[in-house]
């Protein structure tokens, strides 16, 4: 779970960098507000341990929150003239959420095993 919270800082500061991308381009005032909440979503779970079920469901949770956000800026910049690499970047963005949804999915239910440091079993 901490190659998937790290993953999910990086996450987290890439969607700041679309974010400051959108403003410099001009984008509409939606899709930067969107793209920071998606932020803050990622980076709310990031620097807690997350080794019992209940703190391994908030990643999830949180995963599946950043996929709002980030899906009503993609709608908020499309058709606008202009927003070609903001919407490519937020494509990507999107990607990267359902990647981390997936894998904060899949590994929801692992439990650690007591004489391996870095095995987890299903």
């Amino acid at each position: 779970m901490f190659r998937l919270r790290m993953f999910a800082a990086i996450v987290s500061i890439v969607t700041l960098a679309v974010m400051i991308l959108a403003i410099v381009l001009g984008a509409p005032i939606g899709v930067p507000i969107a793209l920071i909440v998606a932020a803050a979503c990622l980076a709310a779970i990031a620097p807690f341990d997350a080794s019992a079920r209940p703190a391994r469901n908030r990643v999830l949770f949180a995963c599946l929150a950043y996929l709002v956000p980030v899906a009503a800026a993609l709608a908020l910049a499309q058709g606008v003239p202009g927003m070609n690499m903001v919407m490519v970047a937020v494509i990507v963005l999107l990607q990267l959420g359902v990647g981390l949804a997936c894998w904060a999915f899949a590994t929801r239910k692992r439990r650690r095993m007591p004489r391996s440091r870095r095995y987890f079993d299903n």
